[in-house]
């Protein structure tokens, strides 16, 4: 029996591992995972590749899969996962751009369908774009593998056309090819809401976010950020937030709005250092340094710059490098030292020409041109600006093109060239003919404005005729608003006048019922521990009496003749006894004295004011005189009175029936303040049996037995004592 159940188990985990490879993994789900936890993905892979694979044929790697315990299909997608796994920036191994190349090329090997050929070219285009800033081959390649991917509808299709088409635009992006970069977020928003997919949808919104923030389109900017966040699931997508919120600072520095920038700036990195992304807390890190920066404040963006560049150098990322020293020789360029600023500079350029980044390269030329002209160095000024004029030319930038014309034409006319210094204010000037096209408008508008201006001239006395007239009717027009307005105002405060009055009654009501017993309508325990609060030293004798043959008169004869009892009885007290008196239950009764009066006196008067007031039943009282401790610094609460009243009634009512009880407790001079501290009756008793506290009684004491909490019933005091 035993080995037939066996046998049953091991075939049907046969069939469930079988039955999960077949299934594999989610394509649009890989896709978040990828984004959000590259890292978890990572080692989820290497459960089955531990080792950079080496596999030379189909029939290699369908072995090994089996071996696994998962398809060939599977297989091929953890491997072109770990190729791209290997491109990201997550990576923290050295030698990553080998062995993502080493995969790419088994890759291309391996799997021959239209899928993976499109799969191989898109990792070779992210090889040749993060490996070797070249981006235009990386396009080529990137278009190449949208053009080779199937129109298959299928989730796998879907989700690496989503992923081309983001990439794509990225790329254009970083080119400042604006139309095609719109073209490929727009396809991509497209597949995202074909998927249903809010991650994705997310993610195309907030891309498109940064393309219209690029293009200083601020207000359509924040639409798709806002949008993104509407989809983005912060609790479940971290990664996503943050980089949201990262795009928000800058979207706010730019507009400056500061507060809002460092806020969101400060949030995103906190999240990326929580997720471990040290390269994007280097990219919070230089927003907030050119958050400053954009203010003056140029020795706080140095602290931040300098922050980055430490990330940037234990990440090993020399583009980032880059754009810091860049951004660090505009700061020190602010602050005057130049030659500081330079060196920062050029090492900016060495990096950005041995990464082929012209795109990056023409910025740092502009500002090496225009830190060499204010130290006067035209000939270095003049090399920088014409090197930063052929990128600029070459990469259609024309603003950038004609600001480094003008450093050349400046540095041209110290350097005596007046011949290229004309020729480069030609050129300025003919890159500069829609602004001068501008300018003609410009003077047109202001000529016919001189015009209209001579004609209403002629025509003043009209127009002052009219003004007048109009403003009259304006001041009649806002004299009546202003009316309205005050009688409105008038009406509205007289309203909220009336509400407040009413709310103040209520609460005022609320606060006295709050401190009536609701069957009586008599002060009730809340009253006691309100009055002890306001007034504590007007108590110097406190008595807690029972009317015990009556304690259950409201169940006995009903709660409204047990209420009309209780009342006169009180009433009765108050009067005979001069004293304050509070029910705490239907025949329990609180009673507070500003004098001091002996037990056995006041437990005569209460006899006698009873006598003709239902004062047939037995009394039992507990009595404290104030104050219990002899250091009048030490305070005792209203709670902490009460229940020692509480247990001196209770040891008063084991003493019997044939008499009217009481017991009462006197500390002496140097007892502290811990005897009435949780728990209180254990540690009275305690006191009580050191001596610390001495009972009086006109009963007899060894006949008290002292009330217990659950907690502490069955302790032997006399023991642990000892």
């Amino acid at each position: 029996m035993r080995s037939l159940l066996t046998l049953v188990v091991i075939t049907l985990s046969f069939f469930v591992s079988h039955f999960a490879a077949a299934t594999g993994r989610d394509a649009i789900e890989t896709e978040l995972e990828f984004r959000e936890f590259p890292n978890n993905l990572r080692q989820s892979i290497q459960k089955h590749f531990p080792t950079p694979p080496n596999f030379r044929s189909k029939a290699e790697l369908d072995n090994y899969a089996m071996r696994k315990g998962i398809s060939f299909e599977e297989a091929i997608f953890e491997l072109q996962l770990l190729a791209r796994l290997s491109l990201d920036l997550s990576s923290k191994n050295a030698d990553r751009y080998t062995i993502a190349k080493q995969l790419i090329d088994q890759l291309a090997l391996l799997d021959d369908s239209q899928f993976g050929r499109s799969y191989a070219q898109m990792l070779n285009g992210r090889y040749n774009g993060k490996g070797k800033q070249d981006f235009k081959s990386a396009i080529a390649l990137y278009q190449k593998a949208l053009n080779t991917l199937s129109q298959s509808d299928g989730p796998k299709e879907q989700t690496l056309r989503f992923t081309l088409h983001i990439d794509l635009g990225m790329l254009h992006m970083m080119l400042r090819e604006n139309e095609p970069v719109l073209e490929h977020l727009q396809q991509a928003k497209a597949i995202a809401i074909e998927t249903t997919s809010p991650y994705m949808i997310a993610h195309a919104e907030s891309i498109l976010g940064k393309y219209y923030y690029k293009r200083e389109q601020y207000g359509k900017s924040l639409s798709h950020y806002s949008e993104a966040i509407k989809h983005s699931e912060s609790n479940k997508t971290p990664s996503q937030d943050a980089h949201i919120k990262l795009q928000l600072a800058r979207v706010y520095r730019d507009l400056k709005s500061w507060d809002d920038a460092l806020r969101y700036a400060n949030s995103a990195s906190d999240q990326f250092q929580r997720l471990g992304n040290e390269y994007y807390v280097s990219n919070c890190m230089t927003v907030i340094a050119m958050i400053y920066a954009e203010q003056g404040q140029w020795y706080k963006a140095i602290d931040y710059h300098l922050n980055a560049q430490q990330i940037d150098v234990k990440l090993g990322n020399y583009i980032a490098q880059a754009l810091t020293l860049h951004n660090l020789g505009e700061a020190y360029f602010h602050i005057g030292d130049n030659q500081i600023s330079i060196l920062h500079l050029l090492g900016a350029s060495d990096i950005f020409i041995a990464r082929n980044s012209n795109h990056y390269l023409v910025y740092n030329h502009l500002l090496l041109a225009e830190v060499n002209s204010s130290i006067s160095d035209w000939g270095a000024a003049l090399k920088y600006a014409n090197s930063a004029a052929k990128i600029a030319e070459k990469m259609k930038l024309n603003n950038e093109l004609i600001e480094a014309l003008t450093f050349s034409s400046t540095a041209s006319k110290h350097l005596g060239k007046f011949d290229q210094a004309y020729q480069d204010i030609l050129k300025v000037l003919n890159l500069s003919a829609k602004d001068g096209s501008k300018v003609d408008d410009e003077e047109q508008t202001k000529t016919q404005f001189q015009l209209q201006k001579a004609k209403l001239d002629l025509n003043q006395k009209y127009i002052d005729l009219e003004q007048k007239e109009a403003l009259l009717s304006i001041n009649r027009l806002m004299l009546i608003i202003c009316l309205l307005a005050f009688a409105l105002t008038a009406t509205l405060a007289l309203y909220l006048w009336r509400i407040k009055n009413k709310l103040r009654e209520k609460c005022i009501n609320l606060e006295q019922s709050s401190g009536l017993d609701s069957l009586t309508q008599t002060a009730n325990h809340s009253a006691f521990v309100r009055d002890f609060i306001n007034t504590p030293n007007t108590f110097k004798t406190l008595a807690l009496v029972s009317l015990t043959d009556q304690l259950n008169s409201d169940l006995a004869q009903g709660y409204e003749c047990n209420s009309k009892m209780n009342k006169q009885q009180l009433r009765s007290l108050s009067e005979c006894l001069s004293c304050q008196t509070y029910i705490i239950r239907p025949g329990l009764f609180l009673l507070s004295f500003d004098i001091k009066i002996s037990p056995d006196t006041l437990l005569n008067n209460i006899r006698g004011s009873l006598i003709d007031n239902f004062g047939n039943t037995r009394l039992h009282m507990g009595l404290l005189s104030l104050p219990l401790l002899a250091d009048t610094a030490l305070k005792l609460s209203a709670e902490q009175h009460f229940g020692t009243l509480q247990m001196m009634l209770s040891a008063a009512m084991t003493l019997g029936h044939q008499q009217d009880y009481y017991v009462t407790l006197k500390p002496l001079n140097f007892a502290s303040s811990g005897i009435f501290e949780p728990p209180l009756y254990l540690n009275i008793e305690k006191s009580i049996i050191r001596g610390i506290i001495k009972i009086e009684t006109n009963g007899v004491k060894g006949d008290i037995v002292w009330p217990r909490w659950k907690s502490h019933q069955n302790v032997d005091l006399t023991a642990e004592l000892s």
